[in-house]
């Protein structure tokens, strides 16, 4: 049985987000013997600061993570992926990840 589970989270920046020009998801997700996930999501890349910035800044924030999985799901043979990544741009402050 797959299990599709949702998580949203606004990361906050130091500068103004005028574009994102790069970015990548990784994560060090572990499934225990207490049916908890946990480990962090790590999100790195690059953005420019404004239109007219030529240098790319360099941007990483690592998410902690802990999922209960109820114990009605076998987890013997769990697989941990990523299925679907996203973002936006939040009022050039913030960066809202979709995972």
């Amino acid at each position: 049985m797959k299990k599709i589970i949702p998580f949203s989270k606004e990361i906050l920046f130091k500068t103004k987000i005028e574009e994102i020009t790069s970015i990548a998801i990784d994560n060090t997700l572990k499934l225990d013997n207490n049916n908890l996930v946990s480990g962090e999501f790590i999100i790195n890349g690059t953005y420019k600061i404004n239109n007219d910035s030529i240098q790319d800044e360099e941007f990483k924030y690592t998410i902690p993570v802990d999922i209960s999985i109820d114990d009605k799901y076998d987890t013997s043979s769990c697989v941990i992926s990523i299925d679907d990544f996203s973002y936006e741009i939040i009022n050039e402050e913030s960066l809202r990840v979709n995972i």
